[in-house]
C-alpha cells in the first residue's frame, strides 16, 4: 500500500509541476516550488507516511521540470513520474543523506523517458518499411 502511495504521489506531483510549467507558462522554476511547498505544507499532516510522499512530490516535480518539447502532453509527464515514483521506491535505501539524490532520479526517470520514446520510434520505424522493399537502380 506503501508504495502505491509513493507512485500516485509521484505522478500528481509530476503532472502538477509539468501543468504549472508548461501549460500555464509559469516557468519551471515555479511549477516545482509551488508543488515542493504545497506537498511540504500538507502531506505530513494529513498521511502517516506524508514525509516520505513529500519527499516523493519534490523527486517528481524535478522531473515535472522537463522541457515541452521532450515531453508533449500530460500522459507522457504520467509515465515519467511513474518511472520516477519506481525509481524512489528502488533507491529509498540507497545513499542515505547523500546530496543530489533527488534531482538525479528526476534526471533519470526523464532520460529513460525519452530513451524509450527513441527506442519505440526506431523499432516501429524498421518494422513499417520492412515489407518495403529499395527500388532496384536503373539499367542504362
Amino acid at each position: 500500500m506503501d508504495n502505491l502511495a509513493i507512485i500516485i504521489t509521484a505522478v500528481l506531483a509530476g503532472i502538477a509541476t509539468y501543468g504549472i510549467s508548461v501549460k500555464l507558462e509559469k516557468g519551471a522554476v515555479f511549477g516545482s516550488a509551488i508543488v515542493v511547498l504545497v506537498s511540504g505544507l500538507f502531506l505530513p499532516h494529513f498521511f502517516e507516511m506524508g514525509t516520505t510522499l513529500a519527499v516523493v512530490a519534490t523527486t517528481s516535480s524535478y522531473a515535472g521540470m522537463v522541457a515541452g518539447k521532450n515531453v508533449p502532453n500530460f500522459k507522457e509527464m504520467a509515465a515519467v513520474g511513474l518511472i520516477a515514483g519506481l525509481l524512489f521506491i528502488l533507491a529509498e535505501p540507497v545513499y542515505q543523506g547523500v546530496g543530489g539524490k533527488l534531482g538525479v532520479m528526476a534526471a533519470i526517470a526523464c532520460l529513460c523517458w525519452i530513451g524509450l520514446k527513441k527506442v519505440y520510434g526506431m523499432v516501429f520505424s524498421k518494422l513499417g518499411n520492412a515489407g518495403k522493399q529499395e527500388p532496384a537502380g536503373r539499367m542504362q
